[in-house]
Protein backbone atom coordinates (compact mmCIF):
# COMPACT_ATOMS: atom_id res chain seq x y z
CA UNK A 1 0.00 0.00 0.00
CA UNK A 2 2.82 2.30 0.91
CA UNK A 3 4.54 1.40 -2.34
CA UNK A 4 1.40 2.27 -4.33
CA UNK A 5 1.08 5.59 -2.51
CA UNK A 6 4.72 6.38 -3.13
CA UNK A 7 4.37 5.48 -6.81
CA UNK A 8 1.28 7.66 -7.12
CA UNK A 9 3.07 10.59 -5.53
CA UNK A 10 6.03 10.18 -7.92
CA UNK A 11 3.72 10.09 -10.94
CA UNK A 12 1.99 13.25 -9.74
CA UNK A 13 5.34 15.02 -9.29
CA UNK A 14 6.56 14.03 -12.76
CA UNK A 15 3.27 15.17 -14.27
CA UNK A 16 3.52 18.54 -12.52
CA UNK A 17 7.13 19.00 -13.72
CA UNK A 18 6.22 18.13 -17.28
CA UNK A 19 3.25 20.48 -17.16
CA UNK A 20 5.44 23.27 -15.86
CA UNK A 21 8.00 22.68 -18.60
CA UNK A 22 5.30 22.54 -21.18
CA UNK A 23 3.80 25.74 -19.84
CA UNK A 24 7.18 27.40 -19.90
CA UNK A 25 7.80 26.29 -23.47
CA UNK A 26 4.37 27.51 -24.46
CA UNK A 27 4.98 30.85 -22.79
CA UNK A 28 8.34 31.24 -24.50
CA UNK A 29 6.81 30.24 -27.81
CA UNK A 30 4.01 32.72 -27.33
CA UNK A 31 6.48 35.44 -26.40
CA UNK A 32 8.54 34.61 -29.44
CA UNK A 33 5.43 34.65 -31.56
CA UNK A 34 4.43 38.00 -30.10
CA UNK A 35 7.84 39.41 -30.93
CA UNK A 36 7.60 37.99 -34.41
CA UNK A 37 4.17 39.52 -34.73
CA UNK A 38 5.51 42.88 -33.63
CA UNK A 39 8.32 42.71 -36.18
CA UNK A 40 5.74 42.03 -38.87
CA UNK A 41 3.68 45.09 -38.09
CA UNK A 42 3.29 47.42 -41.04
CA UNK A 43 6.07 49.98 -41.22
CA UNK A 44 6.52 52.83 -43.69
CA UNK A 45 10.18 53.65 -44.16
CA UNK A 46 10.94 57.14 -45.47
CA UNK A 47 13.90 57.80 -47.77
CA UNK A 48 15.26 60.99 -49.30
CA UNK A 49 17.47 59.87 -52.19
CA UNK A 50 19.31 61.59 -54.98
CA UNK A 51 18.83 58.63 -57.26
CA UNK A 52 15.37 59.05 -58.73
CA UNK A 53 12.53 56.58 -58.23
CA UNK A 54 13.02 54.76 -61.53
CA UNK A 55 16.68 54.15 -60.65
CA UNK A 56 15.83 52.95 -57.14
CA UNK A 57 12.78 50.91 -58.18
CA UNK A 58 14.54 47.52 -58.64
CA UNK A 59 16.18 47.52 -55.22
CA UNK A 60 13.09 48.92 -53.45
CA UNK A 61 10.89 46.24 -55.00
CA UNK A 62 13.43 43.52 -54.18
CA UNK A 63 13.49 44.61 -50.54
CA UNK A 64 9.69 44.69 -50.31
CA UNK A 65 9.42 41.16 -51.72
CA UNK A 66 11.65 39.97 -48.91
CA UNK A 67 10.03 42.16 -46.26
CA UNK A 68 6.41 42.70 -47.37
CA UNK A 69 5.46 44.40 -44.10
CA UNK A 70 7.74 47.35 -44.94
CA UNK A 71 6.65 49.96 -47.48
CA UNK A 72 8.38 53.15 -48.58
CA UNK A 73 7.70 56.85 -48.50
CA UNK A 74 10.17 57.61 -51.27
CA UNK A 75 11.30 61.19 -51.84
CA UNK A 76 13.76 62.49 -54.40
CA UNK A 77 15.77 65.69 -54.73
CA UNK A 78 18.27 66.17 -57.56
CA UNK A 79 21.93 66.51 -56.61
CA UNK A 80 23.81 68.40 -55.55
CA UNK A 81 22.53 71.82 -54.50
CA UNK A 82 18.82 70.97 -54.37
CA UNK A 83 19.41 67.79 -52.40
CA UNK A 84 21.66 69.43 -49.81
CA UNK A 85 19.22 72.30 -49.37
CA UNK A 86 16.17 70.08 -48.95
CA UNK A 87 17.86 67.74 -46.49
CA UNK A 88 19.23 70.64 -44.45
CA UNK A 89 15.75 72.16 -44.20
CA UNK A 90 14.31 68.83 -43.07
CA UNK A 91 17.02 68.29 -40.46
CA UNK A 92 16.54 71.77 -39.01
CA UNK A 93 12.79 71.20 -38.70
CA UNK A 94 13.09 67.65 -37.30
CA UNK A 95 11.25 66.29 -40.32
CA UNK A 96 14.11 64.40 -41.95
CA UNK A 97 13.48 60.97 -43.42
CA UNK A 98 14.53 57.71 -41.76
CA UNK A 99 17.22 57.25 -44.40
CA UNK A 100 19.08 59.97 -46.28
CA UNK A 101 22.30 60.42 -48.20
CA UNK A 102 25.63 61.73 -46.96
CA UNK A 103 27.82 63.28 -49.64
CA UNK A 104 31.17 65.01 -49.56
CA UNK A 105 29.34 68.33 -49.63
CA UNK A 106 27.32 67.77 -46.43
CA UNK A 107 29.27 65.18 -44.46
CA UNK A 108 30.69 67.59 -41.87
CA UNK A 109 27.35 69.24 -41.15
CA UNK A 110 25.57 65.90 -40.73
CA UNK A 111 28.25 64.15 -38.69
CA UNK A 112 29.10 67.14 -36.49
CA UNK A 113 25.40 67.80 -35.96
CA UNK A 114 24.82 64.27 -34.70
CA UNK A 115 22.20 63.63 -37.36
CA UNK A 116 23.38 60.15 -38.43
CA UNK A 117 23.87 56.86 -36.61
CA UNK A 118 27.42 55.52 -36.31
CA UNK A 119 27.47 52.48 -38.62
CA UNK A 120 31.10 51.48 -38.11
CA UNK A 121 30.56 48.21 -36.25
CA UNK A 122 27.60 46.80 -38.17
CA UNK A 123 28.56 43.62 -40.10
CA UNK A 124 27.21 44.89 -43.42
CA UNK A 125 29.88 47.60 -43.39
CA UNK A 126 32.49 44.91 -44.11
CA UNK A 127 31.26 44.89 -47.72
CA UNK A 128 32.19 48.55 -48.14
CA UNK A 129 35.48 49.26 -49.87
CA UNK A 130 37.97 50.62 -47.33
CA UNK A 131 39.05 53.44 -49.65
CA UNK A 132 35.43 54.65 -49.78
CA UNK A 133 35.15 55.08 -46.02
CA UNK A 134 37.18 58.27 -45.37
CA UNK A 135 34.73 60.45 -47.31
CA UNK A 136 31.91 59.27 -45.04
CA UNK A 137 33.84 59.19 -41.78
CA UNK A 138 35.19 61.32 -38.98
CA UNK A 139 37.70 60.36 -36.29
CA UNK A 140 37.77 56.80 -37.58
CA UNK A 141 33.99 56.28 -37.34
CA UNK A 142 31.87 55.78 -40.46
CA UNK A 143 28.33 57.17 -40.71
CA UNK A 144 27.07 56.01 -44.11
CA UNK A 145 27.20 52.96 -46.37
CA UNK A 146 28.16 53.19 -50.02
CA UNK A 147 28.59 50.33 -52.44
CA UNK A 148 29.78 52.32 -55.43
CA UNK A 149 32.19 54.89 -56.77
CA UNK A 150 31.96 57.03 -59.84
CA UNK A 151 33.96 58.56 -62.61
CA UNK A 152 32.70 61.05 -65.15
CA UNK A 153 33.83 63.05 -68.14
CA UNK A 154 32.62 64.55 -71.40
CA UNK A 155 29.63 62.71 -72.85
CA UNK A 156 29.80 63.35 -76.57
CA UNK A 157 27.36 62.67 -79.42
CA UNK A 158 29.19 60.69 -82.10
CA UNK A 159 26.70 61.60 -84.85
CA UNK A 160 27.13 65.33 -84.21
CA UNK A 161 30.90 64.96 -84.21
CA UNK A 162 30.66 63.22 -87.58
CA UNK A 163 28.31 65.89 -88.90
CA UNK A 164 30.89 68.56 -88.04
CA UNK A 165 33.65 66.57 -89.73
CA UNK A 166 35.38 65.57 -86.49
CA UNK A 167 36.99 62.19 -87.05
CA UNK A 168 39.36 61.99 -84.08
CA UNK A 169 38.90 62.75 -80.40
CA UNK A 170 40.98 65.65 -79.04
CA UNK A 171 44.08 64.63 -77.12
CA UNK A 172 45.13 68.05 -75.81
CA UNK A 173 43.32 71.08 -74.41
CA UNK A 174 44.03 73.12 -77.55
CA UNK A 175 42.62 70.33 -79.72
CA UNK A 176 39.55 70.21 -77.48
CA UNK A 177 38.90 73.93 -77.94
CA UNK A 178 39.40 73.49 -81.70
CA UNK A 179 36.75 70.74 -81.68
CA UNK A 180 34.33 73.02 -79.83
CA UNK A 181 34.86 75.82 -82.34
CA UNK A 182 34.45 73.42 -85.27
CA UNK A 183 31.13 72.24 -83.84
CA UNK A 184 30.05 75.83 -83.40
CA UNK A 185 30.95 76.66 -87.02
CA UNK A 186 28.79 73.73 -88.14
CA UNK A 187 25.80 75.25 -86.32
CA UNK A 188 25.99 72.78 -83.45
CA UNK A 189 26.01 73.84 -79.79
CA UNK A 190 29.34 72.45 -78.53
CA UNK A 191 28.74 72.32 -74.76
CA UNK A 192 26.09 72.87 -72.15
CA UNK A 193 27.11 73.65 -68.58
CA UNK A 194 24.60 74.89 -65.99
CA UNK A 195 27.28 76.69 -63.93
CA UNK A 196 25.01 75.99 -60.95
CA UNK A 197 27.68 74.06 -59.10
CA UNK A 198 31.44 73.98 -58.73
CA UNK A 199 31.68 72.86 -62.33
CA UNK A 200 33.29 69.60 -63.29
CA UNK A 201 35.15 71.43 -66.05
CA UNK A 202 36.94 73.47 -63.39
CA UNK A 203 37.65 70.36 -61.34
CA UNK A 204 39.23 68.45 -64.23
CA UNK A 205 41.22 71.52 -65.30
CA UNK A 206 42.52 71.88 -61.76
CA UNK A 207 43.49 68.21 -61.82
CA UNK A 208 45.39 68.73 -65.06
CA UNK A 209 47.05 72.02 -64.18
CA UNK A 210 47.72 71.66 -60.46
CA UNK A 211 47.28 68.19 -59.01
CA UNK A 212 49.28 66.52 -61.77
CA UNK A 213 52.30 68.47 -60.49
CA UNK A 214 51.41 68.54 -56.78
CA UNK A 215 48.83 65.98 -55.58
CA UNK A 216 48.90 67.47 -52.05
CA UNK A 217 48.05 71.02 -53.10
CA UNK A 218 44.60 71.05 -51.44
CA UNK A 219 46.12 69.83 -48.20
CA UNK A 220 48.61 72.70 -48.34
CA UNK A 221 45.81 75.24 -48.82
CA UNK A 222 44.02 74.08 -45.67
CA UNK A 223 47.30 73.95 -43.76
CA UNK A 224 47.91 77.62 -44.58
CA UNK A 225 50.92 76.91 -46.79
CA UNK A 226 49.16 77.86 -50.04
CA UNK A 227 46.12 79.91 -51.03
CA UNK A 228 43.27 79.23 -53.42
CA UNK A 229 44.71 82.01 -55.57
CA UNK A 230 47.96 80.06 -55.87
CA UNK A 231 46.17 77.09 -57.39
CA UNK A 232 42.99 78.34 -59.02
CA UNK A 233 43.89 81.66 -60.68
CA UNK A 234 45.37 80.09 -63.81
CA UNK A 235 42.51 77.57 -63.96
CA UNK A 236 39.96 80.37 -64.00
CA UNK A 237 41.99 82.34 -66.55
CA UNK A 238 42.08 79.40 -68.97
CA UNK A 239 38.37 78.68 -68.44
CA UNK A 240 37.37 82.28 -69.12
CA UNK A 241 39.74 82.85 -72.03
CA UNK A 242 39.02 79.62 -73.90
CA UNK A 243 35.37 78.94 -73.06
CA UNK A 244 33.67 82.22 -72.06
CA UNK A 245 35.46 84.72 -74.28
CA UNK A 246 35.03 82.42 -77.29
CA UNK A 247 31.32 82.03 -76.45
CA UNK A 248 31.61 78.27 -76.35
CA UNK A 249 29.94 78.71 -72.97
CA UNK A 250 27.39 81.51 -72.65
CA UNK A 251 25.80 83.17 -69.65
CA UNK A 252 22.29 82.09 -70.65
CA UNK A 253 23.26 78.52 -69.71
CA UNK A 254 23.22 79.55 -66.05
CA UNK A 255 19.45 79.04 -65.88
CA UNK A 256 19.56 75.45 -67.15
CA UNK A 257 19.00 72.45 -64.87
CA UNK A 258 20.86 69.18 -65.03
CA UNK A 259 17.74 67.41 -66.32
CA UNK A 260 17.38 69.96 -69.11
CA UNK A 261 20.97 69.47 -70.19
CA UNK A 262 20.55 65.69 -70.25
CA UNK A 263 17.36 66.01 -72.28
CA UNK A 264 18.96 68.39 -74.77
CA UNK A 265 21.83 65.95 -75.23
CA UNK A 266 19.42 63.04 -75.67
CA UNK A 267 17.53 65.03 -78.31
CA UNK A 268 20.73 65.78 -80.21
CA UNK A 269 20.61 69.51 -79.53
CA UNK A 270 24.05 69.75 -77.94
CA UNK A 271 27.24 67.85 -78.72
CA UNK A 272 28.75 67.50 -75.24
CA UNK A 273 28.06 67.82 -71.54
CA UNK A 274 30.10 66.87 -68.50
CA UNK A 275 28.47 64.25 -66.28
CA UNK A 276 28.79 60.88 -64.60
CA UNK A 277 27.38 57.35 -64.65
CA UNK A 278 24.05 58.38 -63.13
CA UNK A 279 22.88 59.52 -66.59
CA UNK A 280 23.63 56.18 -68.25
CA UNK A 281 20.22 54.66 -67.58
CA UNK A 282 18.45 57.60 -69.22
CA UNK A 283 20.78 57.85 -72.21
CA UNK A 284 20.89 54.14 -72.99
CA UNK A 285 17.11 54.14 -73.36
CA UNK A 286 17.21 56.74 -76.15
CA UNK A 287 16.83 55.02 -79.54
CA UNK A 288 19.73 55.51 -81.97
CA UNK A 289 21.73 57.70 -79.58
CA UNK A 290 25.37 56.79 -80.13
CA UNK A 291 27.57 58.40 -77.50
CA UNK A 292 30.92 58.03 -75.84
CA UNK A 293 32.72 59.42 -72.79
CA UNK A 294 36.14 61.05 -72.78
CA UNK A 295 38.23 62.87 -70.21
CA UNK A 296 39.14 66.53 -70.20
CA UNK A 297 42.39 66.65 -72.22
CA UNK A 298 45.47 68.12 -70.61
CA UNK A 299 47.96 70.50 -72.16
CA UNK A 300 50.08 67.55 -73.21
CA UNK A 301 48.92 64.28 -74.74
CA UNK A 302 48.16 61.49 -72.31
CA UNK A 303 47.20 63.84 -69.47
CA UNK A 304 43.41 63.64 -69.58
CA UNK A 305 41.68 64.11 -66.24
CA UNK A 306 38.26 63.03 -65.04
CA UNK A 307 36.01 63.84 -62.13
CA UNK A 308 35.18 61.11 -59.66
CA UNK A 309 34.81 60.05 -56.05
CA UNK A 310 33.31 57.41 -53.79
CA UNK A 311 29.56 57.24 -54.20
CA UNK A 312 27.26 59.03 -51.78
CA UNK A 313 26.32 56.93 -48.77
CA UNK A 314 23.06 55.79 -47.22
CA UNK A 315 22.78 57.05 -43.63
CA UNK A 316 20.24 56.38 -40.87
CA UNK A 317 18.67 59.35 -39.13
CA UNK A 318 19.71 59.40 -35.48
CA UNK A 319 16.15 60.42 -34.56
CA UNK A 320 14.38 57.75 -36.59
CA UNK A 321 11.59 55.75 -34.97
CA UNK A 322 12.23 52.93 -37.44
CA UNK A 323 15.89 52.21 -36.70
CA UNK A 324 15.55 48.43 -37.00
CA UNK A 325 13.87 48.64 -40.40
CA UNK A 326 16.27 51.32 -41.66
CA UNK A 327 19.28 49.19 -40.74
CA UNK A 328 17.58 46.21 -42.35
CA UNK A 329 17.41 48.15 -45.62
CA UNK A 330 21.11 49.05 -45.46
CA UNK A 331 21.90 45.42 -44.71
CA UNK A 332 19.87 44.40 -47.77
CA UNK A 333 21.81 46.87 -49.91
CA UNK A 334 25.00 45.01 -48.94
CA UNK A 335 23.73 41.57 -50.01
CA UNK A 336 24.49 40.06 -53.40
CA UNK A 337 20.85 40.48 -54.40
CA UNK A 338 20.68 44.07 -53.18
CA UNK A 339 23.94 44.98 -54.89
CA UNK A 340 22.81 43.46 -58.18
CA UNK A 341 19.43 45.22 -58.14
CA UNK A 342 20.99 48.56 -57.20
CA UNK A 343 23.45 48.17 -60.07
CA UNK A 344 20.69 47.24 -62.53
CA UNK A 345 18.69 50.33 -61.59
CA UNK A 346 21.46 52.90 -61.44
CA UNK A 347 24.21 51.61 -63.75
CA UNK A 348 26.68 53.00 -61.23
CA UNK A 349 30.17 51.56 -60.92
CA UNK A 350 29.96 49.10 -58.05
CA UNK A 351 32.93 48.91 -55.69
CA UNK A 352 31.57 46.54 -53.03
CA UNK A 353 33.94 43.78 -51.97
CA UNK A 354 33.32 40.50 -53.76
CA UNK A 355 30.88 41.95 -56.26
CA UNK A 356 31.68 42.04 -59.95
CA UNK A 357 29.67 44.21 -62.30
CA UNK A 358 30.35 45.12 -65.87
CA UNK A 359 31.26 48.69 -66.71
CA UNK A 360 29.24 50.11 -69.57
CA UNK A 361 31.42 50.19 -72.72
CA UNK A 362 30.99 53.96 -73.00
CA UNK A 363 32.55 54.35 -69.54
CA UNK A 364 35.35 51.83 -70.00
CA UNK A 365 38.06 54.39 -70.79
CA UNK A 366 36.93 56.63 -67.93
CA UNK A 367 37.06 53.62 -65.62
CA UNK A 368 40.50 52.47 -66.76
CA UNK A 369 42.21 55.83 -67.38
CA UNK A 370 40.49 57.84 -64.67
CA UNK A 371 39.17 55.81 -61.74
CA UNK A 372 41.75 53.02 -61.74
CA UNK A 373 44.69 55.36 -62.44
CA UNK A 374 43.63 57.89 -59.82
CA UNK A 375 43.26 60.70 -62.36
CA UNK A 376 40.01 61.87 -60.79
CA UNK A 377 39.18 64.86 -58.64
CA UNK A 378 36.24 66.24 -56.72
CA UNK A 379 37.00 69.20 -54.43
CA UNK A 380 34.36 68.33 -51.85
CA UNK A 381 36.11 65.04 -51.17
CA UNK A 382 39.57 66.49 -50.56
CA UNK A 383 38.53 69.73 -48.85
CA UNK A 384 38.50 68.81 -45.15
CA UNK A 385 36.17 71.62 -44.02
CA UNK A 386 33.81 74.39 -45.16
CA UNK A 387 32.86 72.40 -48.26
CA UNK A 388 29.42 73.90 -48.64
CA UNK A 389 30.44 77.51 -47.93
CA UNK A 390 33.36 77.28 -50.35
CA UNK A 391 31.28 75.52 -52.99
CA UNK A 392 28.68 78.28 -52.83
CA UNK A 393 31.38 80.93 -53.24
CA UNK A 394 32.83 79.05 -56.22
CA UNK A 395 29.38 79.08 -57.83
CA UNK A 396 29.00 82.83 -57.27
CA UNK A 397 32.50 83.51 -58.59
CA UNK A 398 31.96 81.30 -61.65
CA UNK A 399 28.68 82.95 -62.57
CA UNK A 400 30.06 86.44 -62.00
CA UNK A 401 32.93 85.64 -64.36
CA UNK A 402 30.52 84.23 -66.93
CA UNK A 403 28.52 87.47 -67.06
CA UNK A 404 31.65 89.64 -67.11
CA UNK A 405 31.12 91.09 -63.66
CA UNK A 406 34.53 90.14 -62.26
CA UNK A 407 37.94 88.94 -63.46
CA UNK A 408 39.47 85.53 -62.69
CA UNK A 409 41.78 87.21 -60.18
CA UNK A 410 38.83 88.80 -58.39
CA UNK A 411 36.94 85.51 -58.46
CA UNK A 412 39.72 83.70 -56.61
CA UNK A 413 40.24 86.58 -54.19
CA UNK A 414 36.59 86.19 -53.17
CA UNK A 415 37.15 82.49 -52.49
CA UNK A 416 40.22 83.16 -50.35
CA UNK A 417 38.25 85.82 -48.49
CA UNK A 418 35.46 83.31 -47.78
CA UNK A 419 38.00 80.78 -46.54
CA UNK A 420 39.58 83.31 -44.15
CA UNK A 421 36.12 84.31 -42.96
CA UNK A 422 35.22 80.68 -42.20
CA UNK A 423 38.53 80.12 -40.40
CA UNK A 424 37.83 83.06 -38.09
CA UNK A 425 34.62 81.57 -36.69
Amino acid sequence: MKRKSLLLIMVMIVTMVLSACGGKDSSESAASGAEGGQSKQKVKLSILAWNNESEMKPVLEGFQKKYPHISFDFQFAPPVKDYISKLQTMLLSDSATDIFMIAAENRNEIIDGGHAIDLTDYPFMDVMLDSNKPMLSKDGRTYAFTQNGWVGGWFYNKALFEKAGITELPETWDEFIAVCLKLKEAGIVPIYDTMQDLTQIHSALYGNMVLSQDPDFDEKIFAGEKTFADGWTEVFKVWKRDLIDTKILTSDMIGLTGDQVESEFALGNVAMFFSGPWVMDKLTQVPDLDFGVMGLPGFEKGQSYYVGAPGVGFAVNSKTKNKEEALLFLEYLSTEEGLQLFYEGTNLIMTAKGFEAEVHPALQNAYEEGLMQGRIYLPMVTWPRYQEALRNQFVVSTQDMAVGKITPEEAVQAIDKKFIEMESY
